[in-house]
């Protein structure tokens, strides 16, 4: 009778150990999903908290920048256009030259501090390039009219030096705004 009570003890051993290993793993098949649950959580929070404030940023910059200031963005172009016309005149002296570049460069001051300077409120790296872009025209400006192997007297060479790398500039920075995501 012995040996028939021991395959039973031995059967309903090994029924508690597999009832235990069951147990133990839905214990830690619930403690995974515990911390899954919880660290989805928070990387969604974490998300979505990057979105709220890259959809701040971009109202910033609406609100302050384009509802406001983008007026003087345009009027910057249309009041420095002219001034270049007068690169065109005949027999212009240096003195005269840096007359008008100085001008020039008074509707650059007038750019950066009417439209550039309130983009430094909403975001740095969107300030410095579109600073950079201001910066590398008007020094685009200035070495070309200095530069006695470029007749700005021609129609075409003007057109091609000045007015094209303006308008290039300004279809730069007008897609940094609009391509702006916070």
């Amino acid at each position: 009778m012995i040996s028939v009570q021991e395959p039973v003890n031995t059967s309903l051993a090994l029924i508690d150990y597999v009832d235990i290993g069951f147990k133990a793993a839905t214990f830690i098949t619930a403690v995974s999903n515990l911390i899954f649950a919880i660290l989805i959580y928070k990387l969604k929070n974490k998300k979505e908290d990057i979105d709220k404030e890259k959809d701040r940023r971009i109202n910033w910059l609406k609100t302050l920048v384009l509802d406001y200031n983008l007026d003087h963005f345009y009027a910057f172009f249309d009041n420095v256009e002219p001034d270049l016309y007068r690169f065109k005149q005949t027999g212009l002296t240096d003195s005269q030259k840096q007359d008008i570049d100085a001008k020039v460069a008074d509707h650059f001051i007038t750019l950066r501090r009417k439209f550039i300077d309130s983009i430094l409120a909403v975001d740095q790296t969107l300030y410095d390039n579109i600073l950079i872009k201001s910066d590398s025209l008007q020094e685009h400006i200035t070495n070309s009219v200095f530069d006695q192997g470029i007749n700005l007297i021609h129609g075409p060479k003007f057109d091609d030096v000045l007015l094209k790398k303006l308008n290039e500039t300004k279809t730069e920075i007008v897609k940094l705004l609009f391509s702006y995501r916070g």
